[in-house]
């Protein structure tokens, strides 16, 4: 390898010599370098001298060269900023400071499918789920189920008892002097263990997504039956039809 010309000012060379004495083993190992180059060794000698690949030698090199003695104390260069840090980051913090619903998609979580689905519509290309993951994690989010909650709006069991005691009075009102066929709904076909989900959460944060109050509301169900049809009716108000 050829000769590196390298020119020490006179306190330049002490601030080194002084690292042989007082710096650390990497310091000492790095200005030794450094000290044998501006006396005119070859890389290739302090890369055997000192049990090294000749392009790290180079890199202290450089590293002195560009930032002198500070530099050589560095350990690691991040180089040019990744992808996911300068164009995907900054959209995915937008996002999760929304709701997917927000952006036209039918769920209340974001999940790494969906960020995936998102950055494709957005950025029309899509990313590794590792690298999204990556990120995520970077910025602070977790991936876990969410707690079993019940709807913020689902009415609380007296309020069941009122409106089941209303129906039978209504009912009884209705049947006076008449025979009447009652037709209810059992919760036969309905799930009764609240829909858990999996997405990405901020780390200790409550993570417990449920329909916001205003989206609820109570509705009476009748049936009506006359010979083999039957028909479902929704109770309303007169306000409301």
């Amino acid at each position: 390898m050829k000769i590196v010309k390298l020119s020490l000012s006179e306190e330049l060379r002490k601030g080194l010599e002084e690292l042989q004495n007082n710096g650390s083993n990497q310091l000492r190992e790095r200005s030794l370098a450094v000290l044998h180059c501006a006396d005119g060794k070859k890389i290739s000698w302090i890369a055997s001298a000192l049990n090294r690949q000749g392009a790290t030698i180079r890199t202290w090199i450089a590293s002195f060269e560009r930032d002198g003695i500070a530099g050589l104390s560095r350990t690691y260069s991040p180089g040019r900023p990744s992808v996911r840090q300068i164009k995907l980051k900054p959209r995915l913090q937008e996002y999760l400071e929304h709701s997917p619903r927000d952006y036209g998609w039918g769920e209340d979580i974001w999940t790494t499918a969906i960020i995936n689905e998102q950055f494709e519509k957005e950025l029309k290309r899509k990313f590794g789920e590792s690298t999204i993951s990556r990120l995520l994690k970077d910025m602070g989010y977790v991936f876990k189920r969410a707690k079993k909650t019940v709807p913020a709006a689902a009415p609380s069991k007296e309020e069941k008892i009122e409106a089941v005691k209303k129906i039978a009075s209504d009912i009884l009102e209705w049947g006076k002097g008449k025979d009447v066929e009652v037709v209810f709904l059992d919760e036969s076909h309905f799930s009764t263990d609240p829909y858990v989900i999996r997405g990405w959460h901020k780390c200790g944060e409550p993570f417990s997504p449920s329909d916001p109050q205003a989206s609820g509301k109570h509705v009476g169900i009748w049936s009506i039956r006359s010979g083999s049809k039957e028909i479902l009716l929704e109770e309303c108000t007169k306000k409301q039809c």
